[in-house]
């Protein structure tokens, strides 16, 4: 179940179980030429939480997402 919540100083957090970030993740992927930039990074992201290996140049850079 996915959980959207805004915090008083404007932080949003979105929390999903992890079938419902691997369903995102295979959307995204399978529509990869035409996906946004926040996609691409959002399946990197996904799979460094996951333990899947990319190569170096392909690590997130969102919060906590750098190496």
């Amino acid at each position: 179940m996915q959980v959207i919540t805004l915090t008083d100083d404007g932080t949003l957090r979105i929390e999903f179980t992890a079938e419902e970030a691997k369903q995102i993740r295979e959307d995204i992927e399978a529509n990869w030429t035409h996906a946004t930039a926040a996609g691409k990074e959002l399946i990197r992201y996904i799979d460094t939480l996951y333990g899947a290996r990319r190569p170096r140049h392909h690590r997130p850079t969102f919060p906590g997402g750098g190496f």
